[in-house]
């Protein structure tokens, strides 16, 4: 059994390396293996074997025994697959086998056992089928062997669809072994060599992963694949059909993200609220925004509204369906009706939630989804710990204004097309008769320390946002600012020579954290209060300018021949190049006429 090799390291790999690689895989298969969606661990024990036999434990364990003991289960879920499922499995190895429940965090600090690890995977497309999948990890014989079995057999399996095993050899190479040569020769085998293999390769150079928190921990994963693929089914393409007309952002990004961070506030309150969360929740989306997610929790049977500075086109989609209203949440507002705040990617609100909720009733909890790291006052947050990363520090920020507040506070992480996917949740674990004075006298003594150096107090952004996209910058002043950069720019002479024999100058790259410091402070001071400063000018000028890996050089200007939709317009070069336009008014793709 597993004589066929498909793919061996070119390097020898330590110990510690093949099982911190192997680990990842194994602990999150989802990042490689996009037709998974959930790997629900379901058992880990270890195996203490009391018979002789020199079997190996894999000719033993096949997929046709697996799928046989899946197929007698009475329904494929957490509750009908216990310990009495393993037995089942190895009772023709050994009918004394014992059978210890381990964490799978054993596996990092264990030197030897043979372990066994089951687990339900739930794919993230309906033709996919569920499947149960079991794995044998052999520490002291630096191995582990993969099986799965479908439970609904007329779909596809998200998993490939033969056993194969993860070792380390004798000599220290990592290789993917197979039973045979049909195997090798499939598709599956080609991803495995591909993309899996490589993939293994990369994570034994990662750095050891510390404090890692797992996605969807704290909600039943079953359960939410199940109520994200059905309001995927409900929403996702109706609402993609009109979202561009309307929002002019990316559907494929703003859908379906709130799609599932609907899922998990669904889950999460089915969860606290035994099932009854309908007659329990009423949230408040704090700078709901698009107002997409309030819209979904409505139709889906959620009582709360959103709130936010200014409506938004999108909300028209939405009619009568979603409780949208225009107003200001600030650091005085109060919800006492509120069961639950969300902050879904609050900015400048994210870290008064807690305080917010805190000072709104006994009962209000709140979610919250970090993403632009904010402080009270509404300035960016600075960072306390250069040992982490800014995102983790600030998270733990959040975390501590949480735990003043009298929180029990989780992390968890979302599964969602955004690099900021980590929510904490706030529980107000009482009986909801009252706050005690001590957590009001807490918050205050917070947010005096947080003002004592400045008399400033958070505001809310104005309901009409100032355009900070170098378009508002005076007319003159930015014509200057350009014939700066184009001056910098021909200093470091490179010609090119015109069809008459005459030379234009087009002049050199220089590297944008140079151009800035060639520009006088005054123009510098009229750019750094835009979005994107200096680079926005430049994008917003690209018909002159070209910006490739950092650095700035002139374009050379467009001819008819690349575009005519600006022959109307006059051509930048032919009046401020000091030797006018590269091309003849026939050729240039924007006019010379004075």
């Amino acid at each position: 059994m597993f004589q066929v090799p498909l793919a061996t390291s070119a390097s020898v790999l330590s110990r510690d390396e093949f099982w911190k690689s192997l680990l990842i895989y194994h602990n999150r298969p989802h990042i490689i293996n996009r037709k998974i969606a959930v790997a629900d661990q379901i058992l880990f024990h270890k195996i203490d074997f009391n018979c002789q036999n020199t079997f190996n434990i894999t000719d033993v364990l096949t997929p046709h025994a697996l799928k046989y003991e899946v197929q007698r289960l009475e329904k494929v879920d957490r509750e009908n697959i216990g310990q009495n499922f393993l037995l089942n499995l190895l009772d023709t190895y050994d009918k004394n086998v014992k059978l210890y429940e381990e964490n799978i965090d054993t596996l990092y600090t264990s030197n030897s056992g043979l372990y066994i690890s089951v687990r339900i995977i739930l794919p993230r497309i309906n033709k996919c089928s569920k499947c149960v999948e079991l794995i044998v990890l052999d520490r002291d014989n630096n191995w582990a062997t993969f099986f799965s079995a479908c439970v609904e057999e007329e779909k596809l399996n998200p998993l490939p669809l033969f056993p194969y095993r993860i070792e380390l050899t004798r000599e220290n190479f990592m290789r993917i072994v197979l039973n045979n040569f049909e195997d090798a020769d499939t598709s599956c085998a080609e991803w495995m060599f591909n993309f899996l293999f490589k993939k293994l390769i990369n994570w034994t150079e990662l750095a050891e992963e510390e404090n890692v928190i797992q996605s969807l921990m704290r909600i039943p994963k079953e359960k939410y694949c199940h109520c994200y693929n059905n309001l995927k089914q409900i929403y996702g393409e109706s609402l993609r059909k009109v979202w561009w007309e309307k929002t002019k952002t990316d559907p494929q990004k703003f859908i379906y993200e709130d799609i599932a961070i609907a899922s998990y506030l669904i889950c999460l309150w089915l969860e606290e609220y035994k099932g009854e969360a309908r007659n329990f929740v009423n949230f408040v989306d704090c700078g709901c925004g698009n107002g997409l997610l309030v819209y979904i929790l409505n139709k889906e049977g959620f009582k709360g509204h959103g709130i936010d500075l200014r409506k938004r086109r999108v909300w028209d989609l939405f009619s009568d369906s979603a409780d949208l209203k225009v107003g200001i949440v600030d650091s005085n507002s109060k919800f006492p009706n509120a069961t639950w705040l969300i902050g879904n990617h609050s900015d400048e609100l994210t870290p008064w939630l807690p305080v917010i909720a805190s000072k709104s009733s006994p009962i209000t909890n709140y979610f919250v989804l970090p993403c632009c790291p904010f402080d009270f006052c509404g300035k960016r947050y600075i960072r306390k710990n250069s040992n982490i990363s800014q995102y983790a520090d600030y998270l733990q920020y959040i975390n501590s204004i949480s735990e003043i507040c009298k929180f029990t506070t989780w992390f968890d992480k979302l599964r969602i097309p955004s690099t900021k996917r980590i929510c904490l949740v706030g529980l107000r674990k009482n009986d909801g008769s009252e706050i005690t004075s001590d957590i009001f006298e807490n918050i205050d003594s917070l947010l005096k320390s947080k003002f004592a150096s400045s008399n400033i107090n958070f505001e809310a952004r104005p309901s009409i946002e100032k355009v900070r996209n170098c378009t508002q910058i005076d007319q003159n002043v930015k014509q200057k600012i350009i014939e700066e950069i184009c001056n910098c720019l021909l200093l470091r002479e490179r010609f090119i020579i015109r069809d008459n024999g005459t030379k234009w100058n087009i002049g050199g790259s220089i590297p944008l954290s140079e151009l800035s410091k060639l520009l006088t402070r005054d123009y510098m001071n009229h750019l750094k209060n835009e979005f994107g400063g200096l680079q926005t000018l430049l994008r917003n000028h690209r018909y002159i300018f070209k910006l490739e890996e950092a650095a700035v050089s002139l374009r050379e200007p467009y001819t008819l021949v690349d575009t005519s939709k600006y022959k109307q317009k006059p051509c930048w070069y032919y009046k401020f190049h000091p030797d006018g336009c590269l091309y003849s008014d026939e050729i240039c793709g924007y006019s010379h006429v004075e």
